[in-house]
């Protein structure tokens, strides 16, 4: 017997007995912890509740006496309880943070921050993430509750901030220390989280806070519950912007909740929101539901919003700072001013003047007026788009975002966009377009990629970008916003690859700024787009069919998906994946032959796509333009003239970007539109002045239909239009209305330039009817392995030049 075994055998035991205890220790520490932060918890929670719901409060002979009885006995547990009732407070700071942060950026002077009701002082706490308190001048936190201001004191005390003042007073009479001339403009942020609801006079406090405001830097933030109008808010004059998405409340929601936070002495009457929006100009809105007590079941409205100082129309003749360019929408009532983050505060009759407006200001500042202060007619709007006066302080950027009525029913039939990525090739545009410095284009938006192209390519260009679809606006301004605030790699990961992760953050805290109030709602609301919420079991279950990214949204989006499900299911998926990385064009030939043609052009296939309605929701093919096509032909051999002559001359792994993301639903860095390469990326930065003070406009961003555009530019004002398919849709009505706009418009030897499905479209007489020479400059033949462009989806490219 080996003598050494029991000793082991005695020490292996000992191990392991040493290492149970020590295993045992470690799950008691852990449970106790647990039960120790959850005991807190729910202590917290009791404490909550007991002095909301049942502690008597007894009477009081002013608001801060019943402040002080109801937060005294939770003042300590306020911000560990407030979290999942206050929702968009730091929305409201993160918009509030990147204003801050653009602005800045002029070298203007350290700002000072006025938080209004600013309670336990968490509002500062986060906005030191955001922006810094070393950063600004001065903070002031004023609050009429002194247990709460008691609270915020020690928080800032153990902070080291010397920079920041609790003010325990009221909010109409509080008095700001070290600040002469307390009502003269001075303050650039004010910020109200949840305190506009509870205050009983609220009318003197926002004037006050109109007083306070610095007239050219200063800001108002405000997070709060509301609730709606019956009417909602089309009549509003700043509709446009006052938060058309989710503003409006049902009648349960509209009554339930005003007379139940009526208990607690909060007040949700629509006339505060309706006051604030009246007494400041709207710069950006958003109307969202909490669903923190039963999700989906109860819903309790709040909103975000920032607004702007805004000031009366001057006795002087109206003055506009820069060039407007505009259509019919300002003839509409209510239309908004232009939706520019950089414009000026708008004027408004319904004020009085500030004495505090310096007179320079007054002069240089914009004057822009409501239609209902003043009467803006085509001939005027014409005059002012040809201006050639820019203003440093209106037009810091390269685009501007053209006023809209979102509640048009031709604007309100679309919640996405159809066209999330372009589909006809800038390339063979470019060929013909022979642009040059002062050129003024017309284009239709679609996903904004030709656009970009067209302004990559040529600098000094004037480009108008129209669209009936206020989304395929949207996503242009999202892309421009990109490009005047990210990196290449951020940019690349959002337009390339179609995801960014922290898409919601990145969108608050940096492209806000450079948003209009209207894209800025539309993003905030589909944030999913760049971060698609997946489950894991979507994912073990469907594998890449439930893999979601920019380029699978919108109308277009779900024609990718679906020609995924097909490949998947004709079993050529693997093949197509194949097609997008092969460098050899005879060996992606080949494939496409031996693999994947036969599937595509299958009898199932071909009849699914031979129907007016799936043309329409999966390619966005409407019932006027698919009985074009059908008349010259049949579907089967469209088809074949269409992919054939693509997949034998050109590559989809090194050029055609087109194909490769219908296949890849994502770009390669090799293979991508020209604003998505690192040179594209770097001249347009410096088209829309990035890093300049001041630059001329290249886009203007009109939501209309092309006639209304029209109509609102003056006799000769483009020297070239690119109107893609647009007039294979028309009846011959709207088409013969449309052609006698575009001879008005467009300058004698200027050019309209535009695709069709067929061959040889009907609307050709009506151009040269009304003064175009019309001249074909490509015509795809049945069975010819030519294509047209990279694309070749259209069976004709034409050129009308006007006499």
């Amino acid at each position: 017997m080996n003598p050494i075994l029991p000793c082991a055998s005695s020490d292996m035991g000992g191990a392991l007995t040493r290492g149970n205890m020590l295993l045992y220790g470690v799950i008691l520490v852990a449970v106790s912890l647990f039960l120790f932060l959850g005991y807190s918890r729910l202590r917290a929670m009791l404490q909550f509740a007991y002095n909301c719901f049942l502690k008597p409060l007894g009477r009081h002979s002013s608001q801060q006496g019943r402040l002080d009885a109801f937060y005294e006995g939770q003042a300590a547990v306020y911000d560990s309880t407030r979290g999942g009732l206050l929702r968009g407070r730091k929305t409201m700071l993160r918009l509030c943070a990147a204003e801050l942060k653009k602005r800045s950026g002029s070298g203007s002077v350290k700002p000072i921050w006025v938080d209004l009701g600013g309670g336990t002082g968490w509002n500062v706490e986060q906005m030191d993430s955001l922006y810094g308190i070393s950063n600004f001048e001065c903070v002031y936190l004023v609050d009429l509750c002194r247990p709460l201001c008691k609270v915020a004191e020690q928080r800032f005390q153990a902070k080291g901030w010397k920079n920041v003042k609790v003010i325990c007073q009221d909010a109409l009479s509080f008095v700001l220390p070290e600040l002469a001339d307390q009502d003269r403009g001075q303050i650039d942020l004010v910020t109200m989280s949840y305190s506009l609801s509870m205050i009983e006079d609220f009318y003197p406090v926002v004037d006050r806070i109109a007083s306070l405001l610095n007239p050219q830097t200063g800001f108002i933030g405000v997070a709060d519950f509301y609730i709606s109008g019956a009417a909602g808010p089309s009549g509003h004059r700043d509709a446009e912007k006052a938060g058309v998405l989710g503003y409006q409340c049902n009648w349960f929601t509209r009554v339930f909740w005003q007379h139940w936070f009526e208990f607690d002495h909060v007040y949700l009457h629509p006339c505060r929101r309706n006051y604030l929006e009246h007494k400041f100009a709207t710069h950006k809105a958003l109307n969202c539901r909490n669903h923190f007590i039963i999700p989906y079941l109860i819903q309790v409205p709040y909103y975000v919003w920032l607004g702007r100082p805004s000031y009366p129309v001057e006795s002087a003749p109206l003055q506009l700072a820069g060039p407007i360019s505009t259509h019919s929408t300002y003839a509409m009532a209510g239309a908004s001013p232009p939706s520019s983050p950089d414009l000026p505060p708008v004027v408004s009759s319904n004020h009085a003047s500030p004495t505090h407006l310096p007179k320079s200001m007054q002069r240089s500042r914009s004057t822009i007026a409501h239609k209902s202060d003043i009467d803006l007619g085509p001939s005027a709007l014409s005059t002012l788009l040809s201006s050639n006066t820019p203003n440093a302080t209106s037009w810091a950027r390269g685009w501007t975002r053209l006023p809209y009525q979102p509640t048009k029913p031709e604007h309100a039939q679309f919640s996405t966009y159809i066209y999330g990525f372009t589909w006809e090739d800038p390339q063979r545009d470019l060929e013909v377009l022979d642009l040059r410095p002062g050129d003024s284009l017309m284009v239709i938006t679609s996903a904004g990629d030709n656009a970009l192209a067209y302004a990559a390519h040529q600098s000094g260009l004037k480009i108008h970008c129209v669209d009936m679809n206020p989304c395929q606006n949207h996503l242009l301004e999202l892309k421009l916003a990109a490009l005047r605030s990210l990196d290449y790699d951020t940019f690349w990961r959002m337009f390339g690859l179609g995801s960014l992760p922290d898409f919601a953050r990145t969108l608050d805290t940096t492209l806000s700024a450079e948003l209009s109030s209207p894209a800025y709602q539309y993003w905030r609301q589909n944030v999913h787009a760049f971060a698609p919420r997946q489950s894991a079991l979507a994912d073990l279950v469907l594998g890449d069919l439930s893999h979601r990214n920019l380029y699978t949204t919108g109308y277009s989006g779900v024609a990718l998906r679906c020609l995924r499900v097909i490949t998947k299911l004709f079993g050529i998926h693997r093949a197509t994946q194949q097609l997008v990385v092969t460098s050899s064009l005879a060996k992606q030939a080949g494939l496409w032959r031996d693999k994947i043609r036969g599937c595509i052009f299958s009898n199932i296939a071909i009849r699914m796509l031979d129907n007016p309605v799936a043309m329409w929701q999966f390619m966005g093919v409407p019932i006027n333009q698919w009985n074009m096509l059908r008349s010259e032909g049949s579907m089967s051999q469209y088809v074949r003239d269409t992919l054939d002559p693509v997949f034998h001359s050109t590559s989809c792994a090194k050029s055609n970007y087109f194909y490769h993301l219908l296949f890849a639903r994502q770009y390669s860095p090799d293979c991508c539109p020209d604003y998505l390469t690192k040179n594209g990326f770097a001249r347009l930065q410096h088209t829309i002045g990035k890093d300049a003070a001041s630059v001329r406009p290249t886009f203007y961003l009109h939501t209309a239909t092309l006639l209304d555009t029209l109509d609102g530019m003056r006799d000769g004002e483009l020297t070239k239009a690119v109107i893609m398919d647009h007039m294979d849709w028309f009846s011959p009505e709207d088409a013969d209305s449309e052609v006698v706009a575009l001879a008005r418009v467009v300058k004698r030897t200027g050019f309209v330039l535009w695709r069709s499905a067929a061959r040889i479209p009907w609307y050709i007489s009506v151009f040269e009817r009304h003064g175009f020479i019309v001249e074909a400059l490509d015509i795809r033949q049945p069975n010819s392995m030519k294509p047209l462009d990279r694309v070749n989806m259209y069976a004709s490219l034409y050129k009308a030049t006007r006499l």
